[in-house]
């Protein structure tokens, strides 16, 4: 069990230090973001975090050589998202513009993907998402003359990776009976 977790962050290079319990030799599973990071017997791992970047650090601890780090993955909820489209049909289409906006500020450009004549459908995968901001993002096509076609957009979308817990009250009845009441 990891018992003690220093983190230290100097620029864009963060050091993840942590103490474990257990004894003999500890294998220490790295997740970032929900993946594995990678293995090792040592219990401090440097991460590279771009500027204003926030990640989630999940850290395993094992004496087991043979751990099966995709089943003990404590994955949290995704810090990504996938956008995912159907091409446009426009004979004239030289791209599609990504825009994306921030608790419903201003429409920013965040990635552009240019056509490919033998997709049928595109991806693009977000960076990493703030918890508790709202997201909105929306797939433009732009023809060779430069003119956006119709945006296709998301719903907002409020990313909660950390949920806040339950508060409720308790109390003891008189028959001996305990009630539990959402706050």
């Amino acid at each position: 069990m990891i018992t003690a977790q220093t983190i230290t962050r100097i620029g864009e290079i963060v050091t993840v230090t942590v103490t474990s319990s257990l004894s003999g030799t500890v294998y220490y599973h790295w997740y970032l973001d929900g993946q594995w990071y990678g293995v090792s017997t040592i219990g401090e791992r440097t991460f590279y975090l771009a500027a204003g970047e926030q990640a989630r650090l999940a850290v395993v601890d094992t004496t087991d050589a043979d751990f099966d780090y995709e089943a003990g993955n404590p994955e949290p909820y995704p810090a990504r998202r996938i956008l995912w489209w159907v091409r446009s049909l426009s004979t004239d289409l030289d791209y599609y513009r990504i825009d994306a906006r921030k608790d419903g500020g201003d429409w920013s450009v965040v990635a552009t993907v240019p056509r490919d004549g033998e997709a049928w459908d595109y991806q693009w995968t977000t960076g990493r998402l703030d918890d508790l901001t709202a997201y909105q993002w929306r797939v433009v096509p732009v023809d060779l003359a430069g003119n956006d076609g119709d945006p296709v957009a998301t719903d907002a979308e409020t990313i909660v990776r950390h949920p806040d817990g339950i508060t409720f009250t308790v109390a003891l009845e008189e028959t001996g009976e305990i009630t539990f009441t959402e706050s």
